[in-house]
């Protein structure tokens, strides 16, 4: 992707869809920078002096949303230390507003919405091992952010049924949807 014109991909997803190891994968893989809501939240939690727990978490991200999603995508961008033209692979993103704002902030770059789609109970269970939760019902009562997720699954560029693909599947996915998108040679792998 480093060769591409740039853009801002948002990815967008339930709790344990994949999305920070998605967005990982294709920064190491094309050297597009890459930050997350959840990185700028913990972080202001930790300037804060709170507790970084999943509770407190969801309570200062709604805390910040509630300034303005324009408010909280600018914040974000600004953690990232993005500049209006860079690229951009942003994770975590889990409220179509957000995806709004996140569209029109960076404009005329183009911000492209990717789903990684997860059956919840599959989502769940690996939300649960991912955070050795004793019950994955345990992990899912704590993230009311989550229903918004239909929304943004409904509005997202590309979704990607991720439950049976490893993570550089995925990312396959996304980049030959990118480069097709950005009006790219998708490449071999593409076909």
């Amino acid at each position: 992707m480093t060769s591409m014109n740039p853009a801002v991909l948002a990815i967008a997803g339930p709790i344990g869809s994949g999305k920070t190891t998605t967005a990982a994968l294709l920064a190491r893989q094309h050297g597009w920078p890459r930050h997350g809501y959840g990185d700028t939240i913990r972080a202001i939690a930790a300037a804060r002096g709170l507790t970084p727990g999943r509770g407190t978490l969801q309570q200062l991200g709604a805390e910040l949303a509630g300034t303005g999603w324009d408010t909280f995508t600018r914040l974000v961008l600004g953690h990232a230390r993005w500049a209006p033209g860079q690229p951009l692979i942003l994770d975590g993103l889990r409220h179509l507003p957000a995806a709004t704002a996140l569209r029109q902030v960076i404009a005329p770059l183009p911000g492209i919405i990717i789903y990684l789609d997860v059956p919840t109970g599959i989502a769940l269970t690996r939300a649960g091992q991912r955070d050795q939760a004793t019950s994955p019902g345990t992990v899912g009562a704590l993230h009311a952010t989550e229903r918004g997720l239909p929304a943004v699954r409904d509005h997202a560029d590309l979704a990607v049924q991720a439950q049976e693909l490893e993570p550089a599947q995925v990312a396959g996915q996304v980049i030959c949807y990118v480069a097709a998108r950005l009006g790219h040679a998708p490449g071999d792998r593409c076909a």
